[in-house]
């Protein structure tokens, strides 16, 4: 593997100002890489090649007259997930009806990245809508992961898991509304983040419309979805989220003007909660596996002279309800509705159907979801739900007081086998719970186990704290190593 595909966004940065590479050489050897990985992964759906190069000359170009005072991710590749706006690209959101939209703007974070420097080299994969954690759809089809062809990249961001974990690009922009950052990275082997809620703008993200944050996404019908970034190299999160991060002035609910304060090593004294084996109502047990390297750190803290302590393993056994309450209580259409498009006359049975012959416009888990919704005609009442949720928040914040940290899994067991998932669906609830408390929450990878599979651990701090996890995250990649190369690619 080329050396430049090891590499932290941040070191390729300064090579490119060192001029001891050009952007045009580190841009060919990640499109080189995609082309050698993606016929295998299918995780790039729409390169954007033929302009990256363009881009990457004229920043050769100019780089040879000057190299003072470049953009922070000058000369950096990165990918885009393919539910965001990103101008002359595809947003289908995996959807048969929407499979011939073109963008002509650009999501706010896409373009907060290209200001930065950075060269947009295409889209990744998808589930349908976004919704389950398999990355598969009617328009582009599966995706699969990069160390182990047979087994799932995860999702939603599973297109920016899987060639991140390839080595195929350094960074990429992720969303996250039940785990769909951390799970596909948690899978293959790389890092990602949820930021706290209202950080970065949702503008530009499927399948809302500029003019849908003026009228429909007010007050209590926002949604909880998260951008984030996800990365191959921790010490590339932090800088990624200054960039991305503060108000656009057309999401009126993401915060004007935040701060992020600098990450700290200093974990002596510091409280660290840990909770190897979470007890969830719907979801299986944590493998044994993953509870180890949750204990593992927990032993590593200790050493360092934190106060580690074990978090009540039932603290969240009624996530899922209140997952699913604050969810629907925030939606705008069913799901079934957005699924529909515009077909009126939509026959779920008969989709199903045409499911078992190998046929079908829609996947298993819309149809499932749509067909529950069609017939749940009870009253839409959340309110012990919301308050449960809220207590939960704070029963969270007074155990991690000002500057403490969670860790626990991520997931209850490794990337799952194609399909897999589908026989036990709550699953996602380990990382999707703290969507809707909104605490920033990491995904860090923790080595391969015996089969070469990644392991990992999700880090959660207190609302607005996104530098703990972070500083946390960066810290276990020196101890445990990292994101390493899978090797049967």
């Amino acid at each position: 593997m080329n050396e430049l595909l090891k590499l932290s966004a941040l070191d390729l940065h300064k090579k490119v100002q060192t001029k001891e590479v050009s952007p045009s050489e580190v841009l060919e050897a990640h499109i080189t890489r995609i082309e050698q990985v993606n016929p295998a992964l299918n995780a790039m759906v729409e390169d954007d090649f033929v302009r990256a190069r363009k881009l990457a000359h004229e920043q050769t170009e100019t780089l040879a007259k000057n190299n003072s005072d470049l953009p922070p991710l000058f000369g950096v590749p990165f990918t885009v997930k393919e539910m965001f706006s990103y101008q002359g690209m595809k947003r289908t959101g995996g959807s048969i009806h929407h499979k011939n939209d073109v963008m002509d703007w650009d999501a706010t974070v896409v373009a907060r990245m290209k200001k930065a420097g950075g060269i947009p080299m295409g889209t990744t994969n998808v589930p349908e809508l976004g919704f389950w954690f398999e990355c598969f759809n009617p328009v582009y089809g599966r995706t699969s992961n990069p160390y182990d062809l047979g087994r799932t990249c995860g999702g939603s961001s599973g297109g920016e898991g899987a060639l991140i974990g390839a080595g195929a690009s350094p960074l990429g922009l992720g969303s996250d509304i039940g785990g769909s950052i951390r799970m596909p990275a948690s899978f293959c082997g790389v890092f990602g983040h949820k930021p706290s809620r209202y950080l970065l703008p949702l503008t530009g993200h499927f399948p809302f419309e500029q003019n849908d944050f003026r009228t429909l996404l007010l007050d209590q019908k926002y949604p909880y979805t998260s951008m984030g970034p996800m990365t191959r190299k921790a010490v590339d999160l932090a800088p990624m989220m200054k960039i991305l991060m503060g108000s656009d002035d057309i999401d009126q609910h993401t915060l004007k003007n935040p701060t992020m304060e600098e990450l700290s090593q200093e974990w002596k004294g510091r409280k660290v909660l840990i909770c190897p084996n979470p007890v969830f109502h719907r979801a299986r047990g944590t493998d044994d596996e993953m509870v180890q390297v949750v204990k593992n750190c927990g032993k590593l803290f200790e050493e360092l002279g934190a106060h580690v302590e074990e978090l009540d393993p039932r603290f969240f056994v009624r996530s899922a309800e209140l997952w699913f309450a604050a969810v629907k209580n925030s939606k705008n259409r069913n799901l079934y509705e957005t699924l529909m498009g515009p077909t009126q006359h939509l026959s779920i049975g008969k989709e199903i159907l045409q499911l078992t012959f190998g046929k079908g416009n829609y996947t298993l888990p819309n149809l499932l979801v749509s067909l529950a919704e069609i017939f749940d005609t009870r009253k839409k009442d959340f309110t012990e739900e919301m308050q449960a949720l809220a207590k939960m928040k704070s029963d969270l914040d007074e155990k991690l007081g000002a500057d403490g940290i969670l860790i626990l899994p991520p997931h209850p067991r490794v990337a799952p086998k194609h399909r897999a998932p589908l026989w036990s669906p709550f699953d996602f609830i380990y990382t999707a719970i703290f969507t809707t408390l909104g605490h920033p929450a990491t995904s860090v990878p923790m080595g391969l186990n015996e089969d070469g599979i990644p392991l990992g651990v999700q880090v959660v701090g207190p609302y607005m704290k996104d530098h703990l996890t972070l500083a946390c995250a960066e810290f276990l990649e020196t101890t445990f190593g990292g994101w390493q190369p899978p090797k049967n690619l």
